[in-house]
C-alpha cells in the first residue's frame, strides 16, 4: 500500500465520519435523548464480548430503551477485528483488577499451544481455559462499557442540544 492510497483511504473515511456526525446525527429528526442513548447503547455493547451478535444485541437494547437503533447499530462497529484485541485485553485486565485476580501470563499461552491428545480431552481443555478468562472479561466489559456509555451519553446529549440551540438562534438565510 503506497502513501497515496493511504491518503485516499483516510480522506474517504474522514468524509464518511463527518457526514455521519453532521448530517445523520445532528440533523436527525429524533430529539437529543434517543440519539445520545443510541450512541451510549452502541458503545456499551461494543465493549461486551458478544462478537458476532453485537448488532443484534444493540438493536434489541435500543428497541427496549427506545433509543435510536440506527445509531446504536452503527456505533457497535467500534469493536471490529482490528480493535477487538486491545479492547478485550483492557476489559479483561479491568475485570481481573475488580476481582483481584492475577491476569494470565506467558505460561497460560504456552499451555494453550499444547492441548492433550484426543478430541474430548482437547475440548475439555480449551473449555477450561475459556472459563478462566470469561468471568473477568465479561465483568471488565460491563464496567468499561458502562463507564464509556455514561460519558458518551452525557457528551453526545449536550453536544447535540448545544448545536441545535445555536443553529436555531442563527438568522435564516435565503
Amino acid at each position: 500500500m503506497n502513501l497515496r492510497s493511504v491518503r485516499t483511504w483516510y480522506r474517504h473515511h474522514r468524509r464518511r465520519l463527518r457526514r455521519f456526525v453532521y448530517h445523520d446525527l445532528l440533523h436527525a429528526d429524533d430529539p437529543p435523548h434517543p440519539l445520545a442513548l443510541g450512541m451510549a447503547v452502541g458503545i456499551f455493547v461494543a465493549f461486551t464480548p458478544t462478537v458476532g451478535v453485537q448488532m443484534l444485541v444493540a438493536g434489541f437494547l435500543s428497541w427496549l430503551l427506545r433509543a435510536n437503533k440506527a445509531v446504536s447499530v452503527a456505533v457497535v462497529w467500534i469493536s471490529n477485528p482490528g480493535t477487538m484485541v486491545p479492547i478485550y485485553w483492557y476489559c479483561y485486565r479491568v475485570g481481573c483488577g475488580v476481582l483481584t485476580l492475577d491476569p494470565i501470563g506467558q505460561h497460560w499461552w504456552n499451555d494453550l499451544a499444547t492441548p492433550p491428545d484426543g478430541w474430548w480431552p482437547a475440548v475439555r481443555f480449551y473449555w477450561a481455559r475459556f472459563i478462566e478468562i470469561a468471568g473477568p472479561l465479561w465483568l471488565g466489559g460491563f464496567v468499561v462499557g458502562f463507564v464509556c456509555a455514561w460519558v458518551t451519553y452525557y457528551l453526545v446529549y449536550h453536544s447535540i442540544s448545544f448545536y441545535r440551540r445555536r443553529r436555531r438562534a442563527l438568522p435564516e438565510t435565503d
